[in-house]
């Protein structure tokens, strides 16, 4: 089997995958992992859905809402951030992925003279590093990405929060049983009609866990909202949306 994730051995997305069988296959973008699994390339592709401190991850969403693959997991791990550099670095510059780089603010409100640049990986900024010599670089990582790419942990947990979580979310071009679900719908612009709907979710039995919107390109302020559900999901089989998947919590590893 064959699981493709975005990044390189070190990156968070490789992390999660670990107590999973399969031959991982690291991609450089969420794009690419959706269109490998839709192609046929790899069996099952994992992107991020949403973090604890950032919120939801959109262009996920937005992947999940214009295909047709099906969510059949759900991973959480714990992120914790390092800034790494080669020994002896003068950190002039820091490089990670825009979503580690949001996750870590206040660290940087603490170092304004730092050029804070965005990188396709957190694992690739290590790694980049490391290939570069340059020691005026540093990255924000994980501990492993260090280990991987020999670089040193200047300072750990520098994220904004301990308790820092990313949520995952497998997929596959068949489906699975489970008591989560994730859907989409749109909504006519009328009174009440999003009360309409939550109120079908209440009478499912449907604990609703996470909601948010998202434009419709080419309908200008007209939207499609995304849920995510625990409970019966026969429930769901009445009510008029687009069903992503339905799946059980895989791994959740709190350290």
């Amino acid at each position: 089997m064959k699981i493709a994730y975005q990044g390189i051995q070190g990156a968070y997305s490789h992390k999660a995958l670990e107590q999973i069988e399969g031959e991982k296959v690291g991609l450089p973008t969420f794009h690419d992992v959706y269109e490998a699994v839709s192609s046929g390339k790899v069996d099952l592709g994992l992107l991020p859905i949403e973090n604890s401190l950032i919120g939801t991850i959109y262009e996920t969403i937005d992947l999940l809402a214009g295909g047709d693959l099906k969510i059949v997991g759900e991973i959480i791990i714990k992120i914790d951030h390092c800034l790494l550099a080669l020994p002896g670095a003068k950190i002039q510059k820091v490089l990670s992925h825009p979503k580690a780089l949001a996750q870590c603010t206040r660290f940087f409100k603490a170092h304004p003279e730092w050029e804070i640049v965005p990188h396709y990986d957190t694992a690739g900024a290590a790694h980049d590093i490391a290939m570069s010599g340059d020691r005026t670089v540093g990255a924000i990582a994980s501990e492993a990405a260090a280990k991987e790419y020999g670089l040193e942990i200047i300072q750990r947990n520098v994220q904004d929060h301990e308790q820092n979580y990313t949520r995952f979310f497998l997929i596959s071009k068949t489906g699975t049983s489970g008591n989560k679900g994730s859907l989409c719908f749109t909504l006519d612009h009328a009174p009440g009609k999003l009360v309409e709907m939550l109120d079908q979710f209440a009478k499912a039995g449907m604990n609703l866990t996470h909601i948010v919107s998202r434009p419709i390109p080419g309908k200008p302020f007209e939207y499609l909202f995304y849920v995510d559900l625990e409970g019966p999901q026969e429930g769901l089989k009445k009510i008029k949306a687009k069903y992503l998947g339905s799946y059980e919590t895989i791994s959740h590893r709190r350290h």
